[in-house]
């Protein structure tokens, strides 16, 4: 890696704060999933994301076998999603699936995006993927997000509809 060891460079990445999300795809005996924190939109015209998932993902090989996928934000009570399908799996599941034009999601989700696999692109020991959203749905109202952190799980310091207690940006502000 050119003088830079891949433990310092997980470690000082760890320091970037992400949301977590769940990317599902129809699997050969029910809905299949990993756990990414590398999701970013790409564009607006039309509406594409991307994500990395390791060059083994039995996960992203299905998703460029089937062609469609779901992203699911997950909320804060959703940290066991991300756990069992990070590869600390649960033995009975504690979230529903639901599924939209033969693509699985999780119910309780922050937001979710139904894709059309477009794209791969060669990362290294990843493998970026591109998708076009053809559907994207949520509550009202979004719950506290799930986040990573330091390499554990993360929450904001505040709990859903707490909005009393969230600063404000004009707030944050020093304009003595």
């Amino acid at each position: 890696m050119n003088g830079i060891k891949a433990e310092d460079f997980r470690k000082l990445f760890r320091r970037l704060t992400t949301g977590v999300t769940l990317i599902a795809v129809d699997g050969e005996n029910g809905p299949a999933g990993m756990t990414v924190n590398s999701l970013t939109p790409v564009s607006l015209d039309p509406p594409l994301l991307l994500f990395c998932a390791s060059a083994s993902s039995a996960t992203a090989k299905r998703i460029a076998t089937i062609g469609a996928f779901s992203v699911n934000i997950l909320a804060g009570h959703q940290q066991d999603v991300s756990m069992h399908h990070a590869g600390r799996p649960l033995a009975t599941p504690t979230w529903c699936w639901r599924e939209s034009h033969g693509v699985p999601w999780i119910d309780g989700a922050n937001a979710v995006f139904r894709c059309r696999f477009v794209e791969e692109y060669p990362g290294g020991d990843h493998r970026i993927l591109i998708g076009q959203i053809e559907e994207m749905f949520g509550p009202e109202t979004a719950a506290t997000p799930l986040l990573y952190h330091g390499g554990q799980y993360a929450r904001l310091p505040y709990e859903d509809g707490d909005v009393a207690n969230v600063p404000r940006t004009e707030d944050l502000w020093w304009t003595g």
